[in-house]
């Protein structure tokens, strides 16, 4: 079966920040922002630390949903804080986020762990590589659209640059550390506008 993300923002290949939502054998309901990626037509993944009560509830489960918002609320509690009952649905045996643009209810296919060396951070908790496909997309919102984070390195590069030929060489090699960080982090994310818009301010970082 094939869904068309695009009304919501998601293209294939491209990584999203979004909400999961998921529940445990008790109704007790848990968020997390986690980042997301499409493979086309019903086939969507995501990686996730072990130790995370997302994952546990995952593992047990097999089924999660991906809620689209850009809420910096819901974020910022989903990520520091347990996320407030009222900001669910009513569902007993789901957990929804009331007020997102849009879910996708996702059904495990696989949960397979990868050893810290084939993970981008470096420490030494394993990453559960996730595949799963969809089950159903709900969009109450089209104007509310998935959340690439490249277009968030891009700004600040751009920000950094108004003020590049005006700073001392300290904060320059600063700006210029955080050009090549948010470079490489667009590049294995971003879209290919975000990603060719990145090209243009490096090279202006680089004439001055």
């Amino acid at each position: 079966m094939s869904f068309d993300l695009e009304k919501i923002g998601i293209d294939t290949e491209e990584r999203y920040e979004c909400i999961y939502t998921t529940i445990d054998e008790k109704g007790i309901k848990n968020s997390a922002a986690i980042g997301l990626k499409y493979f086309g037509k019903d086939n969507i993944g995501c990686r996730i630390f072990e130790g995370s009560k997302t994952l546990e509830n995952i593992q047990k489960s097999k089924r999660y949903v991906v809620n689209i918002t850009q809420d910096p609320i819901i974020f910022t509690k989903s990520t520091i804080d347990k996320l407030p009952s009222e900001y669910y649905t009513d569902d007993e045996d789901i957990a929804i986020l009331k007020d997102a643009g849009s879910y996708i209810i996702v059904n495990v296919v696989d949960i397979e762990e990868q050893k810290p060396e084939n993970t981008p951070i470096d420490n030494d908790q394993s990453i559960f590589l996730i595949k799963g496909k969809i089950e159903s997309v709900t969009i109450n919102d089209e104007t509310i659209k998935a959340y690439n984070r490249g277009l968030s390195g891009l700004i600040e590069c751009l920000v950094n640059f108004s003020r590049y030929c005006i700073v001392d060489d300290e904060k320059r090699a600063v700006y210029m550390e955080r050009v090549i960080e948010n470079e490489r982090m667009i590049g294995r994310i971003g879209d290919t506008q975000t990603k060719e818009a990145m090209k243009i301010i490096k090279k202006e970082y680089e004439k001055n």
